[in-house]
């Protein structure tokens, strides 16, 4: 496990992240699939969330309070609404904000801490390491990430990811 890699991924996410959300706005950030499924907001609140929790668990602070994320998570029995939502913009300058300190975080992980058992297994497996949980976490990311560029068609928006121009 590579930490430079995992942090090199967590970039790009965030840099197709900003391409995807950075003119939706709050409203729309709301609206959902026809037969069902999140939208924008919640899934950018989950991401949000998810990055929060990752902080503290690698030792940093969590920036922002877990309450603040209770819609977002289905286990504590706070359901997803429109009251419940934070704004748009709110959750972009938070996920933002988690940025530089997450990946500041990776990259600082030497090969050892990587390969060493984490403190929580999170999949399952017994030979989960450091490394295995953060290319679990990078991976849930890079998904929700993709899910964001069909929530933006669903609310309206064009695809803003396009393959480059070819010189004539």
């Amino acid at each position: 496990m590579h930490a430079k890699t995992l942090a090199y991924q967590l970039e790009l996410s965030s840099k197709i992240l900003e391409m995807n959300t950075g003119d939706v706005s709050h409203e729309e950030s709301l609206i959902t699939p026809p037969k069902g499924g999140s939208c924008l907001n919640q899934i950018l609140g989950h991401l949000t969330r998810t990055r929060n929790m990752a902080l503290g668990s690698m030792g940093q602070k969590s920036p922002y309070p877990m309450e603040d994320f209770a819609p977002y998570d289905d286990r504590t029995g706070v359901p997803f609404s429109r009251e419940k939502a934070l704004p748009f913009d709110e959750l972009r300058r938070r996920y933002k904000a988690t940025q530089e300190p997450l990946v500041g975080a990776i990259k600082g992980m030497s090969p050892e801490v990587l390969a060493s058992r984490p403190p929580r297994n999170l999949t399952g497996d017994p030979n989960e390491t450091v490394g295995s949980n953060l290319a679990t976490f990078v991976f849930h990311e890079c998904y929700h990430v993709g899910q964001t560029g069909v929530l933006r068609r669903v609310a309206g928006k064009p695809g803003v990811i396009k393959p480059p121009k070819v010189p004539v």
